[in-house]
């Protein structure tokens, strides 16, 4: 019996115009004995306002796993050292290829200039602050993961041109636009099994779905683990089950009308 459903947002629960299905919230309170934990790289605010109808119902992993909160509690923070923070600014000081974008607790900080970025950035940060000196954000606030949004859908090809990151330290590919720094202990996996160990869930009982290389210990972290039709490759052969239908066609209510 599955007792704990864990969802990634993009490309997963929500089409592409970024809506989640309908039936959704109707699922969520028609099951009370299955807790759901939205599992994303998104701000936990963006979060709890876009499913305002069921927030308190959900379990959150925010900030691909920097944050962890249920019903308007916070049960775990991961926030980065602020020299390491410094460090990566001073690595990714915004230009026409990479714009970075402070992630805090608090709110999310974008420069003023930060072409794309801005306007990207709007799509996933409820809270958010405009201000050229990201280095004075972040000095204020608790960091949980710098994103770096590359032009182009470049995103792949800059990942793997980076160094190697300092000890303690992980870029992660969480989309075709954005890299994602953050302390190697922020992942959605060990949030996951946060989650479980919380509630007393078996990872027998847990099911994941997911769509790219940032739900990869998502679906690790699960007994029942489903990649999209249209996830990325190495996801498919690493997931238990792939979905009949993609993001686009509800794929993942498909699949919890037959749990």
């Amino acid at each position: 019996m599955i007792r704990l459903i864990a969802l990634d947002l993009d490309g997963t629960l929500l089409d592409s115009d970024k809506n989640f299905p309908a039936e959704f919230p109707a699922w969520v309170k028609a099951h009370p004995d299955i807790n759901v934990c939205l599992a994303s790289g998104r701000q936990l605010y963006t979060l709890m306002e876009q499913f305002k109808e069921i927030a308190d119902r959900l379990w959150y992993i925010a900030e691909n796993g920097a944050v962890i909160a249920h019903a308007g509690e916070i049960i775990k923070v991961d926030a980065m050292k602020t020299e390491d923070v410094m460090e990566i600014l001073d690595e990714f000081p915004g230009d026409e290829i990479c714009e970075p974008l402070v992630c805090g607790l608090n709110s999310a900080y974008v420069r003023h200039i930060g072409g794309h970025a801005k306007d990207e950035s709007t799509k996933y940060y409820a809270r958010i602050e405009y201000n050229d000196d990201l280095r004075s954000c972040a000095a204020k606030d608790k960091v949980l993961k710098i994103a770096i949004f590359v032009e182009n859908f470049e995103a792949e090809k800059v990942y793997d041109s980076l160094p190697e990151r300092k000890k303690g330290l992980t870029a992660l590919l969480s989309g075709f636009s954005w890299i994602d720094i953050a302390n190697s202990s922020v992942e959605k996996g060990s949030a996951l099994k946060t989650v479980r160990e919380y509630l007393g869930v078996s990872r027998e009982e847990t099911a994941a779905f997911g769509d790219y290389l940032n739900d990869m210990t998502l679906l690790a972290e699960a007994g029942e683990s489903y990649a999209m039709a249209n996830a990325h490759p190495d996801l498919k052969r690493s997931a238990r089950h792939v979905t009949r239908f993609t993001n686009d066609e509800n794929g993942v209510m498909d699949v919890l009308s037959q749990l």
